[in-house]
């Protein structure tokens, strides 16, 4: 294979242009690349714009330079919304898990600190651990981090560190983690108190509590994509929303559509999930930004959209 050498932004330009890339203004692309990289730019958004000739990338006629980089600052916006949804999110699961644990509990470390409160989880490979293990020491390094202002505070003025205060310092990875360890009363507790539906009912119809474990994972893996800069537009997760008519009834989707992929994860499925965090609002602030930027995008390059409405088509306020 073929090293890849360093390149001037020059020398980007005319590679770019000797595969039929065209140019609004080369010292604008110039400025680009010097602030987010060819490899962001291109690699990242060129795949709807090229076609392959005699084994070699050619852009399609009058595909320019300004149109891609227009894809990418769509998903860019669409990304900081993802992001800003996702703490509100994060926050809401943090607020009820730690509720629940206080009252199941107590709000004492050395009672609500216990392994055999929760279950322990999938034993990890090559080690005599399970998953509780690895959750703990995470939760004990937290506790003990005397850098944290909160957590300084409390064990110095009350020698005891709440729920609420230490699960505000865990990642969102850890939250997910510490919600799936939870044993099914404390469960059931924490999907009432985020969904509104009364605990007989979440322990009834299975689909409730399907949903949220479901959309648990796929928050997270959006959540982590757009925080750490990935493509978003089209992103498939790697956990999946398994058939559920809570939300895929809303988007149309039939249990025919479901088994030829359609649903399983998507811009549109995560949007439509929110829908049960406490009303309306998660949902339409996130599905308002998305198509906001997308829209934006469309009007410049109108001949983008069929192929974006593949990945997100809610057709708010049409």
């Amino acid at each position: 294979m073929e090293e890849k050498k360093f390149k001037t932004f020059d020398q980007q330009i005319e590679i770019l242009k000797s595969r039929n890339l065209k140019f609004g203004s080369e010292e604008t692309a110039i400025n680009a690349l010097k602030r987010y990289g060819y490899y962001s730019i291109i690699n990242g958004y060129k795949d709807l714009y090229i076609s392959e000739v005699d084994g070699k990338e050619i852009y399609k006629d009058g595909t320019t330079f300004e149109q891609i980089y227009s894809l990418y600052e769509m998903d860019k916006k669409i990304c900081s919304a993802i992001v800003k949804t996702m703490l509100k999110v994060e926050d809401r699961l943090k607020t009820a898990t730690a509720y629940v644990i206080a009252e199941t509990f107590s709000e004492r470390e050395e009672k609500y600190l216990i392994k055999k409160n929760y279950r322990q989880g999938k034993k990890i490979d090559n080690s005599d651990d399970y998953s509780i293990d690895a959750l703990f020491r995470k939760l004990e390094k937290v506790r003990n981090d005397m850098r944290i202002p909160t957590i300084r505070h409390y064990k110095e003025k009350y020698d005891n560190i709440p729920p609420w205060i230490l699960f505000k310092e865990l990642s969102f990875g850890n939250i997910v983690n510490l919600i799936k360890l939870q044993k099914g009363p404390q469960k059931r507790k924490i999907i009432s108190l985020i969904y509104g539906f009364p605990e007989p009912a979440i322990k009834s119809i299975s689909q409730i509590y399907d949903l949220f474990m479901d959309s648990l994972f796929v928050f997270l893996d959006y959540r982590n994509r757009a925080a750490h800069g990935g493509r978003v537009y089209n992103f498939q997760t790697h956990s999946e929303f398994r058939y559920n008519p809570l939300i895929h009834s809303r988007l149309e989707i039939s249990p025919e559509d479901y088994r030829l992929g359609i649903g399983k994860s998507g811009l549109s499925s995560m949007c439509t999930a929110l829908i049960y965090y406490g009303g309306e609002e998660l949902f339409l602030e996130l599905a308002v930004d998305i198509t906001i930027a997308i829209k934006s995008h469309c009007e410049i390059y109108p001949s983008d959209k069929d192929y974006l409405s593949k990945y997100f088509d809610l057709k708010l306020g049409e």
